[in-house]
């Protein structure tokens, strides 16, 4: 089949790639033309690009089940294997997306049968309720099979799909990113350094080649941290904050990057087409981001999407399935295993807005994922179900077990804890 893939990020190279080992004809429309020939690349329309990114090993597991070697070529760019503590088998990556980006585009380059198109997709040309192909920059590209993989901001093909269900999900956040200096040791742990403060989240998440990034996010309509997208506020800020102290000590590293600001953070999540059930299009499928966003604090995203785009391709295979049935299938997975997700990171950033806001835990709602992962605290028993959670070994309703003993614990008195300084204190050192 000749298939079009909109957008050229992660999941779309990597459902790109897929399709073409599976012998069709695969043209990437993107309008990042990738790096040039000195080796910069200002990734274009992709604001997260040089953020903080986690690859949780979902995503290595899709990625050596679909893009064989492509794995090795990551650990010959500097992309660090990471194993749990006492899990060999589980594999994870450390690495910047500049970099993992750089080796997907490489690899999908040397793909047989695929072919990568610059340009501006205008929209989905769609005949009597049958996808076409795709307009792009006026100019139409016909296939048989389209999917769309484009950001959290793109609007192809919302004419033919229902609405938006959620939206901002109340964040800002600024990063920075970090290398040992000569001599010193670079941030090495499996899990990432978070911390909710009085007021923000910290959290320290390390890469390749000796390097880290620090993030801090806070309330977005929080105007008096305003000043942390500024070398010297973050710098500050990295002063006070327990758990950024260490990481940004001028002494063992230096910042290879200003301040980062990151916006307009969303938790979404969208069906295929008008309504459960429907397709948007015959030969029409979306993927990535264009199904669900949510907080990258987490770094959950693409440990639930490459899963799903396996899915469609495990239906695409299947000779017996039609267009359309292919396009309910995919449904039917994000609805079981996607939406519970996004749902989870709703409610965690709603009632973290209500905390940081001044206000107590509400014990008529149900309790948030964060607040129960934080009672392994004074309850040890609560620490496998944490375990499986924070691994995505099971969805968010593996908390459920415990949520009664936590209800008891709030009930009792008992908070989470709250380390660094608050708000204001926050404040007055970035602003010193």
């Amino acid at each position: 089949m000749r298939a079009l893939v909109a957008g050229g990020g992660p999941v779309g190279v990597f459902t790109a790639t897929a399709m073409a080992r599976r012998g069709h004809e695969v043209t990437v429309v993107d309008r990042d033309p990738g790096p040039a020939t000195d080796g910069a690349w200002k990734r274009a329309g992709v604001m997260q690009f040089e953020h903080a990114h986690g690859w949780r090993p979902q995503v290595v597991q899709s990625l050596r089940a679909e893009m064989p070697g492509v794995v090795e070529d990551l650990h010959a760019a500097g992309a660090k294997r990471m194993h749990p503590p006492g899990m060999p088998e589980m594999e994870a990556l450390a690495a910047r997306r500049t970099v993992v980006e750089r080796v997907l585009r490489e690899y999908a380059a040397q793909q047989e049968g695929l072919v990568w198109r610059t340009g501006h997709v205008d929209g989905i040309a769609v005949t009597d309720g049958v996808a076409t192909g795709l307009v792009v920059d006026g100019d139409t590209l016909v296939a048989d099979v389209t999917v769309v993989a484009t950001g959290r901001a793109s609007h192809v093909g919302d004419e033919l799909r229902g609405p938006v269900e959620g939206g901002s999900c109340g964040f800002s956040y600024v990063s920075r990113v970090y290398r040992a200096r000569e001599g010193q040791a670079g941030y090495d742990r499996f899990f990432p350094s978070f911390e909710t403060g009085p007021g923000y989240v910290s959290l320290v998440m390390g890469h390749d080649a000796g390097t880290h990034s620090v993030v801090i996010a806070y309330p977005s309509d929080a105007e008096e941290f305003t000043t942390l997208r500024t070398n010297d506020g973050q710098d500050r800020a990295c002063r006070v904050i327990p758990n950024l102290i260490p990481w940004t000590d001028p002494n063992r590293f230096e910042p290879l990057t200003g301040a980062l600001a990151g916006g307009h953070l969303t938790n979404t999540y969208r069906l295929q087409g008008p309504a459960l059930g429907l397709p948007p299009a015959s030969g029409l499928y979306f993927v990535g981001d264009a199904v669900m966003t949510t907080n990258p604090a987490a770094g959950r995203n693409l440990a639930l999407l490459l899963p799903h785009a396996r899915h469609f391709l495990a239906a695409l295979d299947d000779p017996e399935q039609d267009l359309d049935d292919a396009s309910l299938a995919l449904d039917a997975w994000a609805e079981m295993h996607l939406r519970p997700w996004y749902r989870d990171h709703a409610h965690w950033d709603r009632t973290l807005l209500r905390r940081f806001a001044g206000l107590d835990i509400d014990l008529s709602d149900r309790i948030p994922s964060d607040v129960i992962v934080a009672a392994i605290e004074v309850d040890e028993s609560i620490k496998p179900y944490a375990g499986m959670y924070g691994g995505m070994v099971a969805g968010p309703e593996i908390l459920d077990p415990v949520e009664g003993r936590v209800r008891e614990l709030l009930d009792q008195g008992w908070r989470p804890k709250t380390p660094g300084p608050t708000g204001a204190e926050l404040t007055e050192a970035i602003r010193t």
